[in-house]
């Protein structure tokens, strides 16, 4: 594990902050930032955002740690060449130093309304030290902070704060891990741990600190997943802190934060699924146990609240008055699966409660309940999906509309048409047949696959759930291929997302989002509902540093 194998790249939009794993952490009032390389500093993402400049623009980089908590790297500006060396020491306070050309300088509106911000600066022999301060009470307050980092130890803080990262185990990965990467991604999962906070009273887990900060219902599912392979503790409170939220209907929400929260939606169920897949790292019962009512009740719920047309089958809530994400619920905000106005049966709602009803049955035999009646209502909600939703002429599971028309069929092509074989819903047959679309150059099988939509779709794109390439979907379908043996494919497909991630890692810095499936396109020049970067429909562009991404590669790297 050798020091040069630590992250050291100080990527555009690099997420900074303190996380939750090293001491408190703020949900309403949290010093974090993204790295700007045009110019060289830190944005502060504070509402609007403050810049710490430190230069010109970035010309090239070198040096051995660049963490979203801590990094010392070397750099050649626009304005000179210096070094940066910088760590949190709360999640209010970030102290650093700074030598040669480089400089430091607050750029922005330091005062606002529940919070402000200062610099505090002292000279030394080779350059000077800097801390910034923030307050969500007041300006005078934020420069007491920043005066009193000043005194703060800089190399302990370095070492503390990559303590973590350096210490995991990274040596026996899977064929095409990358060990750099690997501690990369673990760092993402760090940043973005929370500590208990308001109603969320144990450690919990957000996709990314900026912009989205809540913990969303099947983003901490897959940061269990890879949280498991690092830290079995974490992996149960990733997914205890949502079920602890749930209501006393049954719902478990979209989303939920230390402030409470109201929300129509819940979100992708598959939860029972990661529990199992912790309990098999962790073998912890009590946790188990602490999963297995709960999420029972969350089934009950969605066959109550979520089955409109009462046929049997599931669908999403959409609002389809909301163009850029008329599905969020469904976590493809905007696909084009859900532009039409029917309220269709969805393949990959019923595929994971199917699943989900699967790994209960298997948590009922560990507890000593009774798992026949949940694999029995599995095993009804299964048939049901291949009575209505698999299309024999095109072979693919399609969402579809309740009756019998021609016309309720939604025959785009998705990636959601393979989930069924994560709950082995499709014959050997079937599954063949949807393999034999998956791998199909023109079709799924792109350089980066696969594809939310089909590339000989017209609906294909590059903009979010309309075409680019999700890990976590592939994730999902990985681990369906591998139910049928199909375990070539499988690894192909998980060495190909493996090095694309890389790729642009080492190209940008960052682990992104979502990829263009023909590996062409930059993850900064992707659309994001509606526009690149800012002139999107939420004002950003794809995020950088993002947590399922880091977590399924993490799992993909300790596979076997």
């Amino acid at each position: 594990m050798g020091e040069n194998m630590m992250p050291n790249i100080w990527g555009d939009g690099k997420l900074l902050c303190f996380s939750g794993l090293d001491g408190e952490t703020s949900w309403a009032c949290n010093l974090m930032g993204s790295a700007r390389v045009k110019p060289f500093g830190i944005l502060l993402r504070l509402y609007p955002d403050v810049l710490l400049r430190f230069g010109g623009d970035l010309l090239s980089q070198g040096g051995e740690l660049v963490l979203g908590d801590a990094a010392d790297v070397h750099v050649d500006t626009t304005e000179g060449e210096g070094s940066l060396r910088t760590a949190y020491a709360d999640c209010w306070r970030l102290v650093g130093e700074v030598t040669g050309s480089l400089t430091v300088e607050l750029e922005g509106d330091w005062e606002r309304e529940n919070r402000c911000v200062a610099l505090a600066t002292r000279p030394t022999e080779e350059g000077t030290r800097w801390c910034v301060g923030l307050s969500p009470r007041s300006l005078d307050e934020a420069c007491g902070s920043a005066e009193s980092g000043l005194d703060e130890d800089l190399d302990a803080l370095i070492e503390e704060r990559s303590a973590f990262v350096r210490g995991l185990e990274a040596d026996k990965l899977a064929e095409g891990g990358d060990e750099r990467l690997f501690r990369k991604c673990a760092e993402i999962l760090k940043l973005n741990a929370r500590a208990p906070e308001g109603q969320i009273e144990r450690r919990w887990t957000t996709p990314d600190v900026w912009p989205h900060r809540h913990m969303w219902l099947w983003d901490s599912a897959f940061h269990a997943i890879g949280w498991a392979e690092l830290d079995g503790a974490m992996a149960q409170d990733a997914i205890l802190a949502v079920i602890e939220q749930q209501g006393e209907d049954g719902k478990i929400h979209l989303c939920e934060a230390p402030e409470p929260q109201s929300q129509r939606h819940t979100q992708p169920p598959i939860l029972a699924w990661a529990a199992w897949r912790v309990f098999e790292k962790t073998g912890d019962r009590e946790f188990l146990q602490a999963c297995y009512g709960p999420l029972g009740h969350f089934m009950d719920w969605l066959f109550r609240e979520r089955d409109v047309n009462g046929n049997g089958l599931l669908e999403w809530l959409k609002e389809v008055e909301i163009e850029r994400c008329r599905c969020g619920e469904s976590g493809w905000d905007n696909s084009p699966r859900f532009d039409r106005e029917i309220i269709d049966d969805h393949i990959d709602l019923n595929s994971m409660v199917v699943r989900e009803l699967q790994m209960l049955a298997k948590m009922a035999e560990v507890l000593g309940d009774d798992p026949a009646p949940l694999r029995a209502r599995a095993a009804e909600l299964a048939a049901l999906v291949n009575e209505r939703l698999w299309h024999p002429d095109l072979g693919l599971y399609l969402d579809r509309g309740p009756g019998d028309d021609l016309a309720e069929w939604m025959t785009m092509k998705s990636a959601a048409c393979f989930l069924p074989m994560i709950a082995c819903i499709p014959t050997v047959q079937q599954a063949t047949r949807l393999v034999d679309h998956l791998t199909r150059p023109g079709e799924f099988w792109l350089p980066v696959p696969v594809p939310t939509v089909a590339a000989d779709e017209p609906q294909f794109s590059d903009d979010m759930w309309r075409g680019p390439t999700w890990m976590n979907i592939n994730y999902l379908i990985w681990e369906g291929l591998r139910n049928y043996g199909f375990d070539n494919i499988a690894d192909t497909l998980r060495r190909r997302s493996m090095a694309a991630v890389e790729r642009w890692y080492y190209e940008a810095g960052g682990v992104f989002e979502y990829y263009d499936p023909q590996d062409e396109t930059h993850p900064f020049r992707q659309q994001r509902k509606g526009g690149v970067g800012a002139e999107g429909g939420t004002g950003i562009g794809v995020i950088r540093d993002y947590g399922w991404t880091a977590a399924t590669y993490i799992a993909w790297a300790k596979s076997s």
